[in-house]
């Protein structure tokens, strides 16, 4: 269905207090009379949206879905495929290019157009918060600088591990990482990561503004434990040609280099001697090596290549398994390991700092180190029922930690954080005239 043209609001009437409608370089202090819990005019803006499946996605819809229900004003700004410029009362949308040459499915939107960038300053959004690196983060940086609003970012993909995709030495690769990662994260007011191990990794770049962690949330209204005897289930499975009785491993995400999914395969390929079939759920550039693989090694019979599924069909998925694994290595916020533990799925993972306190040794799963431990952990889970069963339960139990609601309380508090730190001039490094062409009051001098 296609998007109404972009039209823009009636301006509200400046009240004397309002500053949104002229350029300040002071910074957009918190009344004191207004209590933290008072609902917020939230931007978000990413350079990926829905109907783009990936990890960042599936994030920003759940946080901005979480915050709405948290009674905050929320808006989005991203990216179209078409013209002009469309909003549908919730998402701006900006035109955009492919730019698969440097990332598959990747997009850039339009760096300026002055209509919209004046509809969002009568608006006013009271938090800009980011979710990729590039024309969105930019516009967030001119909003800010005209607003005097917080930039508040989240750090999602670990670029060092992307380079591969423009850059063929993985050294310079990294140094380029750091080196404009280090750039950007040094305008923001607040950093947001959602590992203890990101965060570290960007102070180990030489980023200096502040940082909190921010656990990603999972909605447990959508992912929870089923019974195997589901009918909903058991027809999937006869969909996909399973075969009743035998254990189902699972693997959800994006079949792309960077996630390591030749290694599972080649791991599960050692212990083909034991009951398993394999579902893989996603697609990506690295799917057709994948069944290359898969062939080679004689295992087509046992895997299942779903190929990428609808948002509102995943929960479906995870419904028929017995267990997850991932041998990733470049996860910040393991979203689809959160996913299945809410489902009450076993997790056995590439052991990572990431998941410390998520993928627990020996309540919900295991995360495994070199060839011989994973075999011998998917060994003892797929013989044995009762531990599938235990380890299950732990499952749902971490995950009750990791609620939407929860998720919002404590962005809520980052944000609080961000417009502290304004209020008190702790302001980043910026250009206060960057955005003067989209002054409302010198358009109209």
């Amino acid at each position: 269905m296609s998007q109404a043209p972009y039209v823009p609001e009636a301006p509200r009437a400046p009240q004397p207090a309002d500053r949104r409608h002229r350029r300040t370089d002071r910074p957009w202090p918190v009344p004191s009379n207004e209590s933290t819990l008072t609902p917020k005019r939230v931007l978000l803006l990413s350079d990926c949206y829905r109907p783009t499946i990936n990890g960042v996605v599936t994030s920003l819809v759940d946080l901005q879905r979480a915050l709405l229900d948290a009674g905050h004003d929320v808006r989005v700004l991203t990216v179209a495929h078409s013209s002009p410029a469309t909003f549908d009362g919730q998402v701006y949308r900006l035109p955009s290019v492919a730019a698969g040459i440097v990332y598959p499915q990747a997009r850039i939107g339009r760096p300026v157009d002055r209509r919209l960038f004046t509809e969002l300053v009568r608006w006013g959004p009271q938090v800009l918060h980011t979710h990729t690196e590039f024309v969105a983060f930019w516009w967030a940086r001119r909003l800010s600088d005209y607003l005097g609003a917080p930039h508040v970012h989240t750090y999602h993909t670990l670029y060092e591990d992307y380079t591969h995709y423009f850059c063929p030495h993985a050294g310079i690769g990294r140094a380029i990482s750091a080196g404009l990662t280090r750039a950007a994260m040094n305008r923001l007011d607040l950093v947001v990561t959602p590992t203890a191990k990101i965060q570290a990794l960007l102070r180990g770049y030489g980023v200096r503004r502040p940082i909190t962690v921010v656990p990603t949330g999972v909605d447990l209204g959508r992912f929870g434990p089923s019974a195997h005897d589901d009918p909903a289930t058991a027809a999937l499975r006869a969909a996909l040609g399973l075969e009743p009785g035998l254990p189902v491993i699972l693997s959800v995400g994006r079949l792309a280099v960077e996630k390591n999914l030749t290694e599972t395969v080649e791991l599960l390929a050692s212990i083909r001697h034991l009951p398993w079939q394999f579902v893989v759920v996603g697609d990506g550039p690295h799917a057709g090596a994948l069944r290359d693989q898969v062939h080679r090694l004689g295992l087509a019979g046992r895997v299942r290549f779903v190929g990428a599924v609808p948002p509102e069909r995943v929960p479906a998925y995870y419904r028929l398994g017995d267990g997850f694994v991932s041998s990733s290595r470049s996860e910040t916020q393991g979203l689809t390991y959160l996913e299945a533990l809410a489902s009450g799925l076993p997790v056995v993972c590439r052991a990572d700092p990431s998941f410390d306190g998520v993928v627990v040794d020996g309540h919900n799963g295991h995360q495994y180190r070199g060839a011989g431990d994973f075999a011998d952990t998917l060994s003892r889970l797929l013989l044995d029922p009762q531990l599938r069963r235990r380890w299950g339960r732990g499952a749902a139990q971490t995950a009750s930690g990791f609620g939407l609601p929860v998720f919002a309380e404590s962005m809520r508090r980052a944000y609080d954080r961000a417009l502290a730190g304004r209020a008190q001039g702790q302001r980043a490094a910026g250009n206060p005239r960057a955005a003067r062409w989209a002054d409302p009051e010198r358009r109209s001098a």
